[in-house]
């Protein structure tokens, strides 16, 4: 009696340990059941992410095209094609030596507008050489004062180059609108943190009236893609002052 008792127990613990054996493979199953459909998920979430980043940055590369064709098509008319037109109507009235001169004048337009368009070579030059650069070129009716302080330290493209349009975008705009007469230009660099100054003695601007213009979404969108703060000053009469400062990674 008792060794059937006792058989009757190592059978009950038999099935026992296979019920447990069978609950235990059926929730590691699951687990992995959910871990595999998680991960399917999350793939299509990044999927999504990877996608419409890509449209953002096409979008962006579109918007920034358009703009430099308007700037392009705007910088043309007003400046080269009425310079040359008026060397047309005035080619029989003015001695040739003011023809030569206003000549010249037309060809370095010509050479900025070139200039401008044209990418650096990033690799080869440093963000304060660049601009400096740029500056020298600058109609020397306006007194252009540059003052940096650098840190040798590692500076990527994407920032040099979207700071240097910043910087075009400015100047540009304050030798076209700003009747200035001086331009203070200041560059800081630390191991962490580049700061960038522009300010002009001009007749300044009401910031509301112009914030749709071409040349402040420009500069918005290029501080934004390199997650730059910057803040613009300015009143009519008071001249103009920009600042912009990011981070240094």
């Amino acid at each position: 009696m008792w060794r059937w008792e006792n058989q009757d127990q190592i059978v009950l613990w038999i099935w026992i340990g296979i019920g447990l054996f069978f609950l235990t493979t059926l929730f590691v199953t699951l687990l992995v059941i959910n871990y595999l459909k998680s991960i399917k998920k999350n793939k299509q979430k990044v999927s999504k992410l990877v996608r419409n980043t890509q449209k953002e940055y096409r979008d962006n590369m579109l918007l920034w095209q358009e703009q430099d064709r308007e700037r392009l098509a705007e910088e043309l008319h007003d400046n080269i094609i009425s310079q040359l037109n008026l060397i047309r109507l005035n080619i029989n009235d003015k001695r040739p030596e003011d023809l030569n001169h206003d000549l010249k004048k037309s060809m370095q337009l010509i050479r900025e507008l070139s200039h401008n368009l044209t990418p650096p070579d990033l690799d080869e030059i440093e963000l304060e050489d660049l601009i400096a650069d740029y500056l020298d070129q600058i109609n020397k009716n306006v007194e252009v004062i540059f003052r940096h302080m650098t840190i040798r330290t590692a500076i990527s493209n994407p920032v040099k180059l979207n700071l240097f349009r910043i910087v075009q975008e400015l100047i540009a705009n304050i030798l076209k609108h700003a009747e200035a007469t001086r331009v203070d230009v200041s560059l800081r660099i630390s191991l962490n943190y580049l700061i960038l100054t522009i300010e002009d003695n001009g007749c300044g601007f009401i910031i509301e009236k112009h914030s749709g213009g071409i040349g402040l979404r420009n500069i918005q969108s290029r501080a934004q893609k390199i997650k730059a703060i910057y803040k613009l000053k300015t009143q009519p009469q008071k001249g103009t002052k920009f600042i912009a400062c990011l981070a240094l990674q």
